[in-house]
């Protein structure tokens, strides 16, 4: 599923791509960084780090090749405690739907459960590894499969234009989330 914008407060939401909180966080302009408040200038010295691309086959999303580690850490501090986002299905009928977004204490494994007051849908929900993703697409990517079109089919369908900004899709061999 892709993962789109929640409320104010902030989330993320999925099948085929998600929406992190658009609060006034450090990073902003499409950065998964949630919802944090905080000034780089008084929070750490600012300064641009190159991120390491480890995996040959993984393709960052459009223009986020730089980020300060600081911001890369906020954002794994939010993914272990768990972030809230709106989960798109790939099911016309199917609801989009609050979605907790968590990384597993291997550092390796993504997750979600439903938010607090959600239906569950009764199966587990899968253990990603994000050693397999193969690219991290935001909403406003241009799509390999088509050309004319940018972020993925069901971000297309689902995901609102006021939160394409913050909305994204991983992309793994056998599914998008």
């Amino acid at each position: 599923g892709e993962l789109g914008p929640t409320n104010a407060a902030g989330g993320v939401a999925a099948p085929g791509g998600m929406t992190t909180g658009g609060g006034g966080g450090a990073g902003g302009g499409g950065a998964p960084t949630g919802n944090e408040s905080v000034s780089l200038g008084t929070a750490t010295q600012t300064h641009e780090v190159r991120m390491p691309m480890l995996l040959s086959t993984f393709k960052p999303a459009t223009g986020c090749t730089n980020a300060s580690d600081f911001i890369v850490r906020c954002f794994v501090a939010r993914l272990r405690s768990g972030i809230t986002v709106v989960k798109h299905g790939r099911s016309r009928w199917c609801k989009s739907r609050l979605r907790v977004l968590h990384v597993h204490s291997d550092g390796r494994s993504l997750s979600w459960k439903p938010a607090l007051g959600e239906p569950s849908s009764g199966k587990r929900p899968p253990k990603l590894d994000l050693t397999t993703c193969r690219e991290v697409r935001h909403a406003w990517s241009p799509d390999p499969d088509n050309p004319m079109f940018t972020g993925t089919p069901i971000l297309r369908q689902k995901c609102e234009a006021a939160n394409a900004h913050k909305s994204f899709a991983l992309i793994f061999p056998k599914r998008t989330v």
